[in-house]
């Protein structure tokens, strides 16, 4: 009997660890903006903190929904707010990057850069006609702030990364790029870290503004679809992770920039940022519609779990439960013991629309959504784009909070799941 008692004990410790990843409870939606919602929502106290194209920070009580303030822009905001010292820091497309106090939304100081705007130009990715001007329709966030004890750093559609003065907004230094700087900038050991549209990652001395080292990404010279940064680097051990729109995951030394190793999404391109839990490094990719587990030591892909759209926002993990949003308008849960998907909440939006706007198996084809029009046309992939929002999808970071996950979709209703 000995022999088999420890053989059934680890079966039972197996079986529990795996239960122990919960399954999604009630939801209700918690607050619902005026506009679309693509800035990941952040905590702050007994609030929590969302931004909306509607051009309002709001700070809403995550437990009963009451609206404790507003601020408004006069454009819409597209930043994960930054919070510090009880100011919240954001931008907007007014070209203004704002500190807000965040007990009772009073401005701070605002800050007007060079102005902001989405990525374009004339025959976009090759598309007709060949002279009209054209934006980027997955271009959705400006660049969110990171801070340290006396600054804070963001960058911006005119090409530079600031660092301002925390306390009154004057700037200490720029640096000037050679592309738009829509991705979040991350600071780490008195280094700097932001991505360009110009493909390459800089590392800046958050000190003086000087450039400590820089890596190039791929570049695709022609249609340029499969080049550019859009996510912000995660830093883990002396190590800087970050995807690109030249599908690639890079490991970097944060000291150097010595490449460790690059993991391939093939055609997809890495808009998120990855998350970073012990030796394991997730993230989303976009066309291939999968969320990827892999090591943060050699970049081997380790498991993946598939999903029915394209993923833009980071996973997040607590525990062995990783949970993360699609472009259909679907949270997952995953145990990552062993991958399987545990349960999944779809958005009022999905339930709708999926019938007519997802194929028949589910999953975005963007020849189902321009549904016979030229796929060339500029305007097809305006109206694809149109259904796809139809969706509700979720371009944003879940927030897990104890027993509860505050999740933002796109139509603007930020909903908390709890936990069972």
């Amino acid at each position: 009997m000995r022999f088999t008692i420890i053989p059934v004990l680890l079966a039972m410790l197996v079986s529990t660890a795996y239960a122990q990843t919960p399954k999604f409870g009630t939801s209700r939606v918690l607050f619902t903006a005026q506009d679309k919602i693509f800035a990941t929502p952040v905590l702050y106290k007994q609030s929590i903190l969302t931004a909306s194209m509607d051009g309002h920070l709001y700070s809403i009580n995550k437990k009963t929904g009451t609206q404790n303030w507003k601020f408004k822009a006069a454009a819409g905001i597209a930043t994960e707010p930054a919070v510090s010292d009880a100011t919240v820091f954001v931008g907007s497309y007014d070209g203004y990057y704002y500190a807000v106090n965040a007990n009772n939304g009073k401005p701070v100081w605002k800050f007007k850069t060079g102005g902001e705007r989405r990525i374009g130009g004339i025959g976009y990715w090759g598309m007709e006609p060949a002279t009209q001007y054209m934006e980027d329709q997955y271009d959705l966030y400006l660049s969110a702030p990171a801070t340290d004890p006396s600054s804070v750093y963001f960058g911006s559609s005119d090409s530079c990364v600031y660092a301002l003065n925390k306390a009154n907004g004057k700037v200490r230094w720029k640096y000037k790029t050679n592309g738009p700087v829509h991705a979040g900038v991350t600071c780490s050991n008195n280094i700097l870290l932001a991505g360009s549209w110009d493909t390459y990652i800089y590392a800046l001395d958050t000190r003086s503004g000087k450039l400590l080292w820089k890596f190039k990404s791929k570049d695709h010279p022609q249609e340029h679809v499969l080049e550019g940064i859009q996510a912000k680097p995660v830093v883990g051990d002396s190590t800087v992770y970050i995807g690109t729109r030249d599908a690639r995951l890079y490991a970097l030394d944060l000291f150097t920039g010595r490449k460790k190793w690059e993991y391939s999404a093939k055609n997809a391109w890495i808009v998120g940022a990855a998350a970073v839990a012990g030796n394991h490094v997730y993230v989303g990719t976009s066309d291939s519609f999968v969320m990827v587990d892999v090591d943060a030591a050699t970049g081997k892909e380790l498991n993946r779990h598939k999903g029915g759209g394209y993923i833009f926002g980071a996973p997040a993990v607590s525990g062995n439960t990783l949970c993360y949003g699609d472009f259909t308008g679907r949270l997952f849960l995953v145990n990552t013991n062993n991958w399987q998907q545990v349960d999944h909440f779809d958005t009022p939006g999905r339930n709708q629309y999926a019938a007519t706007n997802l194929d028949s198996l589910g999953k975005i084809r963007f020849r189902h959504l321009a549904a016979g029009a030229n796929p060339n046309l500029y305007t097809t992939s305006l109206m694809a784009m149109d259904k796809l929002y139809q969706l509700a999808p979720f371009v944003t970071t879940p927030v897990i909070d104890g027993d509860t996950i505050y999740a933002a979709a796109a139509d603007g209703k930020l909903y908390a799941i709890t936990f069972k």
